[in-house]
């Protein structure tokens, strides 16, 4: 009998019977990948652990420093530079945002040049909001933030008591501004 053991139906193709041979170890794909899996996990653990340290020394660094030049040379004085800061931070968080969505997961091996742009620009975005981070945290240091014995507040907190009000107000016509440019996006792009 040349087919199959039911009548009517064709023998099945000698190729699709194989089974494909490896290079390598057995397992050694598995490894190579858990190693790949470890590393990344140890530099997001790095990465979160500089953030934290770079926070901590620009607050040492900029935070009244900071204040006290745009106290004397930015135009409004120091609640000028935080209006800017109250309206920059937003959108920097959007466009980092931005950035992290235009980016294709799935498909970054057909796409690197924009994948590795959107990605470069994504890593600048979020590292431009620490510094602000830092600023803002020092505009509204009172000096009893930790549980240990009471600090001096900081120079801008002494002399503008209320500068965090301006950069609060910056932050929220910023952020309506972003919400009414989305709206209207997604409507012209609805529209035929």
């Amino acid at each position: 009998m040349a087919g199959s053991a039911k009548p009517r139906r064709r023998k099945a193709s000698a190729p699709a019977l194989r089974y494909e041979r490896r290079s390598g170890k057995p397992g050694s794909a598995d490894r190579a990948e858990k190693k790949g899996e470890w590393a990344f996990g140890c530099l997001l653990f790095l990465g979160f652990a500089a953030i934290i340290v770079l926070l901590a020394v620009l607050d040492r660094l900029w935070g009244d420093g900071t204040w006290q030049w745009a106290a004397e040379t930015w135009p409004g004085g120091a609640y000028g530079f935080a209006a800017c800061v109250g309206v920059v931070g937003p959108c920097v968080f959007v466009l980092s945002l931005f950035c992290l969505s235009r980016m294709r997961w799935r498909s970054w091996r057909e796409h690197p040049g924009s994948t590795v742009l959107s990605t470069g620009a994504a890593i600048v975005s979020l590292a431009a909001l620490v510094p602000y981070v830092a600023l803002v945290f020092n505009a509204q240091d009172t000096g009893k933030w930790g549980r240990g014995r009471d600090t001096p507040p900081s120079w801008v907190f002494r002399n503008f008591p209320w500068l965090w009000s301006v950069g609060l107000l910056g932050t929220i016509a910023a952020l309506a501004a972003i919400a009414c440019a989305l709206v209207l996006h997604n409507r012209r792009q609805r529209t035929p």
